[in-house]
Parts: structure tokens; C-alpha cells; sequence
């Protein structure tokens, strides 16, 4: 591990933000410039998003104790604040998804069950679950980095959820290395890391393709054409989103790699003081009003340490 990286990863302040964002104001089932195949890829990724990081959460919990580090167990309070609010956000924005006719919350419980089944299983040691954990966390970070240099990318998506993604990208930066940090301070071994990234990377992209069919199999639509070209312009074309992440996914197969090798933290800075000056309506701080259901406290501890 550079010194240097994981210096730099050590005095990152990663604060939960409670955010409440208005998904009732979202009209449109394809809110992405009307094009049914990015929506429903957006919306499958945030179906994924609820069950994937109490995921994330419970694989660090299981070493937490282990930690001797003090700056990272407070690093680790924030990463379960932050993730836990990402969570409870997602979960109102499938529920508004589903009112819209994608059914997100059908997908959301799906993946709940099969993580439950997963993590029975007897090869899913605490070494396995964190390794996936560090290599999803890689994956959200590097396609965090690259929507914010290009926020223009998203913007034909209705603002609403696009709000959603610029802070949820903000937070996925700013926390990328723990799960990372505090697999390498008790386990120590790289080699699996790359070897489970392979593995994730493969489970990740079938999953997400056929919870895409799903959405747009239960939503009776037969995407055209020029939506088809569409989303692929949007993932492998010039500024597409895999295109440009390939250089920063291939990096985690380098010798010695940290997350903060990629040193954002002025990005992060930027987008901070846009979306949290007083005057930018992003929610922050709003009682959150549009759910039932309440954030569960002991994922929003990071908030209250």
C-alpha cells in the first residue's frame, strides 16, 4: 500500500448528510430523456442499492472490533452513517419507481433474499464478504469520479434523481477506502482482493442486465431502436460511462494499490460547496416527511457519534 495514499485516505472527514429528497415530483416512468433502457438501467441500480449496502455495513461490522486504529474506527462510524442513509434514500426512490410502473421494490426484495442465502453459506467467510464489499466499493467510487467530471452526462435525467446521484456519487467518494483500509489492516492480502473484483464485476453485470429485462418485461415495454443505440452511447460510447472507467477499474490490479491513489478530494471539495451552500435546494436537512418507514438508527450512527 503507497503511504502516501493511505495518508491521504486517513484524513478524509466522511460525515453522514440527511438528505430528503422530493421523489413524488418525479412524473415520468423513463425520467432519463425518455429512454426506457438507461431508465430501467438506472432504476435497477438502485434496486440493488438498499439490500447491496446494509451488505457493505453488516462485512465491516464483522471486523470492526478487530480494529485498533482509532482514526479508522471513526472513519468506519461514518461509512455505516453514510451507507445507511444511502439505503433508506434508495428505498423511497424504488418505492416512487414503482408507482411509475418500474417495479424497483419487486428487485430490491429479490436481491434481499439472495443476500440472505449468500451469506448462509458456509464459503461466505467474513474475509469473502469483505472482499466483495472492497471490490463493489471500487466499482461505486471509480463510476462516482467519473459523473462528477461529467455531470453533463446526466443531464437529460429528471433532477430529482439527479440530485439523488450527484450526492450519493459525493459520499461514495469520500468513503472509498474503508472498507478497503480496514480489510488490509487485518487480512493483508491483495492477491484475493483482485482475484474477488474478477468475481463481482461478472455477478454485478448479470444481474443488473437481467433485473433491466425484468423491469422492462414486467412494464410491458419494448424499448426502439434509437433507444437501444441510445444506451450504448451512454455506456461504450466516447464519454460513456464504461469507456472511461476502465483505466481506474484496472488500476485496483496494480501492486500496492489504494483507493486514494486516485486523489479526487479537490473534486469532492468542488462539488460540496455547490450542492450544500445555503441557497442550493438539495434537501439537506429537510425532515424527511415522504416515507413511513424511518432510517434504521444504528445504520445512521455515523450521524450521532
Amino acid at each position: 500500500m503507497k503511504q502516501v495514499s493511505a495518508d491521504l485516505g486517513g484524513k478524509v472527514d466522511i460525515k453522514p448528510r440527511r438528505m430528503s429528497f422530493p421523489f413524488e415530483t418525479v412524473k415520468q416512468r423513463f425520467f432519463f430523456k425518455n429512454n426506457s433502457v438507461i431508465s430501467a438501467f438506472a432504476a435497477a441500480l438502485s434496486s440493488t442499492f438498499p439490500p447491496g449496502e446494509s451488505e457493505f455495513i453488516a462485512s465491516v461490522r464483522l471486523y470492526r472490533d478487530r480494529v485498533t486504529d482509532e482514526k479508522l474506527k471513526q472513519q468506519i462510524r461514518g461509512f455505516i452513517g453514510q451507507e445507511g442513509h444511502h439505503s433508506h434514500q434508495h428505498k423511497r426512490a424504488n418505492e416512487a419507481l414503482k408507482e411509475l410502473g418500474l417495479d424497483a421494490v419487486r428487485l430490491e426484495k429479490h436481491l434481499e433474499k439472495d443476500i440472505k442465502k449468500f451469506t448462509a453459506r458456509k464459503y461466505a467467510t467474513p474475509k469473502f464478504r469483505l472482499a466483495m464489499t472492497v471490490g463493489m466499493e471500487h466499482i461505486t467510487a471509480i463510476m462516482a469520479e467519473f459523473i462528477l467530471n461529467n455531470p453533463d452526462v446526466l443531464e437529460p435525467m429528471d433532477d430529482t434523481v439527479k440530485e439523488l446521484l450527484y450526492w450519493h456519487a459525493v459520499e461514495e467518494i469520500e468513503h472509498k477506502a474503508v472498507a478497503f483500509d480496514v480489510y488490509m489492516s487485518i487480512e493483508n492480502d491483495q492477491k484475493y482482493l483482485r482475484k474477488i473484483l474478477r468475481l463481482v464485476t461478472a455477478l454485478f453485470s448479470i444481474r443488473i442486465a437481467l433485473y433491466m429485462v425484468a423491469l422492462l418485461w414486467w412494464a410491458k415495454k419494448m424499448p426502439k431502436w434509437r433507444e437501444i443505440k441510445g444506451f450504448y452511447q451512454f455506456l461504450w460510447g466516447k464519454k460513456g460511462v464504461i469507456t472511461n472507467i476502465r483505466q481506474p477499474y484496472r488500476d485496483y490490479f496494480k501492486e500496492g494499490f489504494h483507493p486514494w491513489d486516485h486523489d479526487n478530494q479537490a473534486l469532492v471539495d468542488m462539488w460540496k460547496a455547490e450542492m450544500y451552500r445555503p441557497e442550493h435546494d438539495m434537501g439537506l436537512n429537510k425532515k424527511d416527511n415522504h416515507s413511513h418507514e424511518k432510517p434504521d438508527a444504528d445504520h445512521l450512527q455515523g450521524a450521532l457519534a
